[in-house]
Protein backbone atom coordinates (compact mmCIF):
# COMPACT_ATOMS: atom_id res chain seq x y z
CA UNK A 1 0.00 0.00 0.00
CA UNK A 2 2.71 2.46 1.01
CA UNK A 3 4.67 1.76 -2.21
CA UNK A 4 1.73 2.93 -4.31
CA UNK A 5 1.37 5.95 -2.05
CA UNK A 6 5.11 6.63 -2.42
CA UNK A 7 4.90 6.54 -6.22
CA UNK A 8 1.97 8.94 -6.40
CA UNK A 9 3.53 11.38 -3.95
CA UNK A 10 6.90 11.23 -5.72
CA UNK A 11 5.45 11.87 -9.15
CA UNK A 12 3.44 14.82 -7.89
CA UNK A 13 6.39 16.33 -6.05
CA UNK A 14 9.03 16.02 -8.75
CA UNK A 15 7.39 18.65 -10.93
CA UNK A 16 7.99 21.19 -8.14
CA UNK A 17 11.68 20.42 -7.61
CA UNK A 18 12.86 23.50 -9.49
CA UNK A 19 11.01 25.76 -7.04
CA UNK A 20 12.53 24.28 -3.86
CA UNK A 21 15.50 26.05 -2.26
CA UNK A 22 18.73 24.06 -2.28
CA UNK A 23 19.42 25.09 1.31
CA UNK A 24 16.75 22.75 2.65
CA UNK A 25 16.81 19.08 1.78
CA UNK A 26 14.43 17.72 4.39
CA UNK A 27 10.70 17.95 3.97
CA UNK A 28 8.05 17.43 6.64
CA UNK A 29 7.56 13.98 8.14
CA UNK A 30 4.26 12.59 6.92
CA UNK A 31 2.38 9.68 8.55
CA UNK A 32 1.66 6.57 6.50
CA UNK A 33 0.27 3.14 7.39
CA UNK A 34 1.44 1.95 10.82
CA UNK A 35 2.72 5.36 11.96
CA UNK A 36 5.90 5.15 9.89
CA UNK A 37 8.03 8.17 9.07
CA UNK A 38 7.69 9.40 5.51
CA UNK A 39 10.13 12.13 4.44
CA UNK A 40 10.33 13.50 0.87
CA UNK A 41 13.65 15.26 0.24
CA UNK A 42 13.70 17.70 -2.66
CA UNK A 43 17.11 17.68 -4.34
CA UNK A 44 17.11 20.41 -6.97
CA UNK A 45 19.85 21.94 -9.14
CA UNK A 46 21.60 23.25 -6.03
CA UNK A 47 22.49 19.69 -5.01
CA UNK A 48 24.16 18.80 -8.30
CA UNK A 49 27.91 18.98 -8.79
CA UNK A 50 28.82 18.56 -5.10
CA UNK A 51 28.82 16.11 -2.23
CA UNK A 52 25.41 15.70 -0.59
CA UNK A 53 25.10 14.79 3.10
CA UNK A 54 21.58 14.30 4.50
CA UNK A 55 21.52 13.84 8.27
CA UNK A 56 18.29 12.23 9.53
CA UNK A 57 19.43 11.86 13.12
CA UNK A 58 15.87 11.64 14.44
CA UNK A 59 15.54 8.38 12.50
CA UNK A 60 19.05 7.12 13.19
CA UNK A 61 20.00 7.46 9.53
CA UNK A 62 22.42 9.36 7.30
CA UNK A 63 22.38 9.44 3.50
CA UNK A 64 25.25 10.56 1.28
CA UNK A 65 25.81 11.06 -2.44
CA UNK A 66 29.29 11.71 -3.79
CA UNK A 67 29.94 14.53 -6.24
CA UNK A 68 28.69 13.43 -9.66
CA UNK A 69 26.24 10.76 -8.48
CA UNK A 70 23.29 13.13 -8.79
CA UNK A 71 23.05 14.20 -12.42
CA UNK A 72 19.51 15.59 -12.46
CA UNK A 73 17.02 16.98 -9.90
CA UNK A 74 14.71 14.54 -8.19
CA UNK A 75 12.90 13.54 -5.02
CA UNK A 76 14.55 11.16 -2.59
CA UNK A 77 11.90 9.59 -0.37
CA UNK A 78 12.85 8.10 2.98
CA UNK A 79 10.43 5.71 4.70
CA UNK A 80 11.03 4.32 8.19
CA UNK A 81 8.70 1.52 9.26
CA UNK A 82 8.71 0.10 12.81
CA UNK A 83 9.52 -3.60 13.12
CA UNK A 84 8.48 -5.79 16.05
CA UNK A 85 10.62 -8.74 14.97
CA UNK A 86 14.14 -8.87 16.41
CA UNK A 87 15.20 -11.37 13.74
CA UNK A 88 16.01 -10.29 10.20
CA UNK A 89 15.19 -12.02 6.91
CA UNK A 90 18.58 -13.76 6.99
CA UNK A 91 18.10 -14.97 10.58
CA UNK A 92 20.42 -12.40 12.20
CA UNK A 93 19.63 -10.27 15.23
CA UNK A 94 18.00 -7.09 13.91
CA UNK A 95 17.74 -3.59 15.42
CA UNK A 96 15.53 -0.60 14.78
CA UNK A 97 13.07 0.04 11.95
CA UNK A 98 13.06 -1.10 8.35
CA UNK A 99 14.18 1.66 6.01
CA UNK A 100 13.20 2.14 2.38
CA UNK A 101 14.70 4.69 -0.03
CA UNK A 102 13.32 5.60 -3.44
CA UNK A 103 14.31 8.11 -6.11
CA UNK A 104 11.74 9.80 -8.35
CA UNK A 105 12.65 12.05 -11.26
CA UNK A 106 11.21 13.17 -14.59
CA UNK A 107 14.46 12.42 -16.44
CA UNK A 108 16.14 9.15 -17.45
CA UNK A 109 19.22 9.96 -15.37
CA UNK A 110 18.78 8.41 -11.94
CA UNK A 111 21.18 7.24 -9.22
CA UNK A 112 20.94 3.50 -8.54
CA UNK A 113 22.45 3.46 -5.04
CA UNK A 114 23.39 5.63 -2.10
CA UNK A 115 25.73 5.65 0.89
CA UNK A 116 23.56 4.82 3.92
CA UNK A 117 24.40 4.76 7.62
CA UNK A 118 21.98 3.32 10.19
CA UNK A 119 22.49 3.70 13.93
CA UNK A 120 21.28 1.86 17.02
CA UNK A 121 23.24 1.80 20.33
CA UNK A 122 22.25 -1.82 21.06
CA UNK A 123 23.80 -3.18 17.86
CA UNK A 124 27.31 -4.56 18.25
CA UNK A 125 27.36 -4.09 22.02
CA UNK A 126 28.23 -7.74 22.74
CA UNK A 127 31.75 -9.12 22.51
CA UNK A 128 32.89 -10.18 19.05
CA UNK A 129 29.73 -8.76 17.48
CA UNK A 130 29.56 -6.07 14.80
CA UNK A 131 26.85 -4.19 12.93
CA UNK A 132 26.03 -4.64 9.26
CA UNK A 133 23.25 -3.72 6.83
CA UNK A 134 20.79 -6.28 5.53
CA UNK A 135 19.49 -5.27 2.10
CA UNK A 136 16.42 -6.93 0.59
CA UNK A 137 16.14 -6.03 -3.08
CA UNK A 138 13.75 -7.71 -5.54
CA UNK A 139 13.41 -10.67 -3.20
CA UNK A 140 17.17 -11.22 -2.78
CA UNK A 141 18.89 -10.73 0.57
CA UNK A 142 22.40 -9.30 0.85
CA UNK A 143 24.50 -8.58 3.95
CA UNK A 144 26.65 -5.46 3.60
CA UNK A 145 29.53 -5.47 6.08
CA UNK A 146 31.28 -2.13 6.74
CA UNK A 147 34.95 -1.87 5.83
CA UNK A 148 35.57 -1.02 9.48
CA UNK A 149 33.41 -2.41 12.27
CA UNK A 150 31.91 0.28 14.52
CA UNK A 151 29.73 -0.49 17.54
CA UNK A 152 26.26 1.02 17.27
CA UNK A 153 26.18 1.69 13.53
CA UNK A 154 26.84 0.33 10.05
CA UNK A 155 27.53 2.08 6.78
CA UNK A 156 27.36 0.76 3.24
CA UNK A 157 26.32 1.37 -0.36
CA UNK A 158 22.71 0.22 -0.73
CA UNK A 159 20.51 0.06 -3.80
CA UNK A 160 17.68 2.54 -4.11
CA UNK A 161 14.36 0.70 -3.97
CA UNK A 162 15.64 -1.81 -1.40
CA UNK A 163 14.45 -2.45 2.15
CA UNK A 164 17.33 -2.08 4.61
CA UNK A 165 17.70 -3.00 8.25
CA UNK A 166 20.51 -2.84 10.81
CA UNK A 167 21.66 -6.34 11.82
CA UNK A 168 24.36 -7.86 14.00
CA UNK A 169 27.00 -10.25 12.70
CA UNK A 170 30.10 -11.93 14.04
CA UNK A 171 33.06 -9.57 14.03
CA UNK A 172 35.36 -12.40 13.02
CA UNK A 173 35.85 -14.90 10.23
CA UNK A 174 33.19 -17.50 10.95
CA UNK A 175 34.36 -20.06 8.38
CA UNK A 176 37.49 -20.74 6.35
CA UNK A 177 40.73 -22.69 6.23
CA UNK A 178 42.56 -24.08 9.24
CA UNK A 179 46.17 -25.23 9.14
CA UNK A 180 48.44 -26.49 11.91
CA UNK A 181 51.79 -25.78 13.51
CA UNK A 182 53.95 -27.74 15.99
CA UNK A 183 54.81 -25.43 18.86
CA UNK A 184 53.23 -25.69 22.29
CA UNK A 185 51.68 -29.17 21.95
CA UNK A 186 48.39 -28.07 23.46
CA UNK A 187 44.74 -27.49 22.63
CA UNK A 188 45.51 -23.97 21.53
CA UNK A 189 45.53 -21.85 18.39
CA UNK A 190 46.63 -18.65 16.70
CA UNK A 191 44.02 -16.17 15.49
CA UNK A 192 44.02 -12.70 13.90
CA UNK A 193 40.50 -12.05 15.23
CA UNK A 194 40.46 -12.92 18.94
CA UNK A 195 42.62 -11.70 21.85
CA UNK A 196 44.85 -14.14 23.69
CA UNK A 197 42.99 -16.12 26.35
CA UNK A 198 39.76 -16.42 24.34
CA UNK A 199 38.31 -19.91 24.04
CA UNK A 200 36.80 -20.82 20.67
CA UNK A 201 35.01 -23.86 19.32
CA UNK A 202 36.39 -25.12 16.00
CA UNK A 203 34.31 -27.58 13.97
CA UNK A 204 35.01 -29.34 10.70
CA UNK A 205 32.72 -27.94 8.03
CA UNK A 206 32.14 -31.34 6.37
CA UNK A 207 31.76 -33.26 9.66
CA UNK A 208 30.07 -31.37 12.53
CA UNK A 209 30.78 -34.29 14.87
CA UNK A 210 34.47 -33.35 14.73
CA UNK A 211 34.91 -30.41 17.08
CA UNK A 212 37.51 -29.10 19.51
CA UNK A 213 37.66 -26.22 22.00
CA UNK A 214 40.96 -24.33 21.94
CA UNK A 215 42.48 -21.36 23.73
CA UNK A 216 43.93 -18.54 21.64
CA UNK A 217 47.55 -18.10 22.72
CA UNK A 218 49.10 -16.40 19.69
CA UNK A 219 48.38 -13.97 16.86
CA UNK A 220 48.22 -15.01 13.22
CA UNK A 221 48.16 -15.79 10.43
CA UNK A 222 48.09 -12.35 8.81
CA UNK A 223 44.75 -11.98 7.05
CA UNK A 224 46.23 -9.93 4.21
CA UNK A 225 48.66 -12.76 3.37
CA UNK A 226 46.20 -15.62 3.97
CA UNK A 227 42.70 -14.18 3.28
CA UNK A 228 40.99 -17.60 3.43
CA UNK A 229 42.61 -18.68 6.70
CA UNK A 230 40.19 -18.50 9.63
CA UNK A 231 42.51 -19.93 12.30
CA UNK A 232 45.70 -21.96 12.78
CA UNK A 233 45.63 -24.82 15.25
CA UNK A 234 48.40 -26.36 17.29
CA UNK A 235 49.22 -29.84 15.97
CA UNK A 236 47.54 -31.49 18.98
CA UNK A 237 44.30 -29.56 18.39
CA UNK A 238 44.37 -30.14 14.63
CA UNK A 239 44.66 -33.91 15.23
CA UNK A 240 41.30 -33.79 17.04
CA UNK A 241 39.68 -32.83 13.73
CA UNK A 242 41.77 -34.53 11.05
CA UNK A 243 45.06 -36.21 10.26
CA UNK A 244 47.92 -33.75 10.11
CA UNK A 245 48.65 -35.17 6.66
CA UNK A 246 45.62 -33.19 5.48
CA UNK A 247 47.56 -29.96 5.99
CA UNK A 248 44.55 -27.68 5.57
CA UNK A 249 40.87 -28.33 6.32
CA UNK A 250 37.66 -26.30 6.19
CA UNK A 251 36.32 -25.27 9.62
CA UNK A 252 33.71 -23.14 11.35
CA UNK A 253 34.85 -20.94 14.23
CA UNK A 254 32.72 -19.79 17.17
CA UNK A 255 33.96 -17.75 20.16
CA UNK A 256 32.82 -18.87 23.60
CA UNK A 257 31.82 -16.61 26.47
CA UNK A 258 34.05 -16.89 29.58
CA UNK A 259 31.21 -18.57 31.50
CA UNK A 260 30.31 -20.99 28.69
CA UNK A 261 30.37 -24.59 30.05
CA UNK A 262 32.70 -25.75 27.25
CA UNK A 263 35.11 -22.89 27.95
CA UNK A 264 35.08 -23.61 31.69
CA UNK A 265 35.65 -27.31 31.04
CA UNK A 266 38.58 -26.61 28.71
CA UNK A 267 40.09 -24.19 31.21
CA UNK A 268 39.78 -26.72 34.06
CA UNK A 269 41.26 -29.50 31.91
CA UNK A 270 44.17 -27.24 30.98
CA UNK A 271 44.83 -26.38 34.62
CA UNK A 272 44.73 -30.05 35.61
CA UNK A 273 47.17 -30.94 32.84
CA UNK A 274 49.62 -28.28 34.03
CA UNK A 275 49.29 -29.49 37.62
CA UNK A 276 49.98 -33.09 36.59
CA UNK A 277 53.05 -32.06 34.59
CA UNK A 278 54.35 -30.01 37.51
CA UNK A 279 53.86 -32.95 39.91
CA UNK A 280 55.76 -35.33 37.63
CA UNK A 281 58.64 -32.85 37.35
CA UNK A 282 58.76 -32.57 41.14
CA UNK A 283 58.91 -36.38 41.60
CA UNK A 284 61.77 -36.68 39.10
CA UNK A 285 63.69 -33.90 40.84
CA UNK A 286 63.31 -35.54 44.28
CA UNK A 287 64.43 -38.93 42.93
CA UNK A 288 67.81 -37.45 42.04
CA UNK A 289 67.55 -38.50 38.40
CA UNK A 290 69.31 -36.02 36.16
CA UNK A 291 67.25 -34.80 33.23
CA UNK A 292 68.05 -32.69 30.23
CA UNK A 293 65.46 -30.12 29.25
CA UNK A 294 65.10 -29.43 25.56
CA UNK A 295 65.36 -25.75 24.67
CA UNK A 296 62.09 -23.90 24.23
CA UNK A 297 60.99 -23.14 20.69
CA UNK A 298 61.57 -19.56 19.71
CA UNK A 299 59.26 -17.42 17.65
CA UNK A 300 61.39 -18.04 14.57
CA UNK A 301 61.33 -21.82 15.08
CA UNK A 302 57.57 -21.60 15.48
CA UNK A 303 57.27 -19.83 12.16
CA UNK A 304 59.30 -22.54 10.47
CA UNK A 305 57.01 -25.23 11.89
CA UNK A 306 53.78 -23.74 10.53
CA UNK A 307 52.20 -25.93 7.88
CA UNK A 308 51.21 -23.97 4.77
Amino acid sequence: MWRKFLFLIGVSLVSYVGFVKAASAQGPALPVDGGSGFIPMFLDQGFLGRDVDLDLSDYGARIKFANGELTAPGVLTFISEPETSTTSRSGLSAFGPRVHLDWTTNTEKSPTSTDLTLKNPSCGAKAFRACALEEVYQGKVRIIRPAKAVSGSARGQVRLGADVRLVETGNYMTAGDASWYAYKKCLCAASPDFPKGTYVRVTRSDDPSKTVVVRINDYGPERDKFPKRAIDLDKVAFAELASTRAGVIQVNVEPLAPDDPDALCAKASEAQSKSTTKSKSSVIAKSGVKTTTAPQATDSSKDEAWSY
